[in-house]
């Protein structure tokens, strides 16, 4: 199904709009992994979505016991202001090999629980691999190029690296972040958002909130605004037909792109990483009508559609 926003419909301007949330909730994972098998319940993709629940449990038990990170320089955020960069840009920051620790604790965490065998093989295969093809694992996963990363170990890798840079984006608590360009890039790190949100509770409700697919950041954007162009014409709400829930794909008929868009005043427990991945029949919907994803979700092989 398809609902068409008119011109003009755009959010309403209000007081002082907070711009930026960083991952501050010391449950973050926790509560993934809950809405993980809240929506692994009768699911087609159940085991897919419980598989992905045991692996939000042991991120949050990695991030648990993560060492602390040295926050960046003061003359380093400043600079970065003036320039219009994000501190933790995926390719500007270089990245600690802390995150590879993380994944070793990930991967030992995940032996053990029961597992596919798929799941446990590529366990076992990550556990093997040197520090080279680890990091160009890392590389691949960050910039979007999976030709050279192995499908099934996608989840893994992009779920150590999500641990690395929602521990960075904690260093960052009360600065103030400029918005990029584009803007639909994190400020904080740079990458592209896995989903938005639209807010329910306190002076944001009714915002739009993009929430990134690594470090879990979320920035305001005004709604019924494509988040990829910022055109305000012909934008297009898509749903699935006979499947109610709080997601729906907002498409732009002038860049053909869309991005899910999750109203957390219908489901207040949704989360961006989960609620996608168990909406991927969205994406298929929008495959054939000949429209690409603004946006990202890491720890999904874009293959495997």
């Amino acid at each position: 199904m398809q609902t068409v926003m008119q011109p003009g419909e755009v959010e309403s301007p209000r007081g002082d709009i907070p711009f930026l949330f960083l991952p501050l909730r010391d449950d973050l994972f926790a509560s993934r992994a809950r809405r993980f098998r809240q929506l692994a319940e009768n699911h087609a993709l159940g085991g897919f979505l419980r598989l992905m629940g045991q692996l939000a449990e042991s991120q949050q038990q990695v991030i648990d016991a993560f060492p602390a990170q040295p926050a960046p320089s003061p003359s380093y955020l400043e600079e970065c202001a003036r320039g219009g960069f994000p501190p933790l840009g995926v390719f500007g920051w270089q990245r600690d090999p802390t995150w590879r620790d993380g994944l070793r604790r990930l991967l030992e965490s995940m032996v053990g629980k029961q597992l596919p065998k798929p799941a446990g093989v590529a366990c076992a295969r990550l556990e093997r691999c040197g520090e080279d093809e680890l990091e160009r694992f890392a590389t691949g996963l960050l910039s979007q190029d999976f030709a050279g990363v192995p499908p099934e170990a996608v989840p893994f890798v992009a779920g150590a690296l999500q641990i690395y840079w929602t521990a960075m984006a904690r260093t960052l608590t009360g600065r103030q972040l400029p918005r990029l360009e584009p803007a639909n890039l994190c400020p904080v790190c740079g990458s592209p958002p896995v989903a938005a949100v639209v807010k329910s509770d306190g002076g944001q409700d009714g915002l739009r909130y993009l929430c990134c697919s690594l470090c879990s950041s979320q920035w305001h954007m005004v709604r019924a605004i494509c988040s990829n162009c910022d055109a305000s014409k012909g934008i297009t709400y898509f749903g699935i037909d006979g499947q109610p829930g709080p997601v729906s794909a907002e498409s732009c008929s002038q860049c053909h792109s869309y991005l899910k868009i999750i109203k957390l005043e219908e489901s207040p427990g949704a989360d961006p990483q989960a609620d996608d991945l168990a909406t991927l029949a969205i994406d298929l919907l929008l495959e054939r009508e000949g429209c690409r994803r603004g946006g990202a979700n890491l720890q999904f092989h874009p293959g495997s559609l």
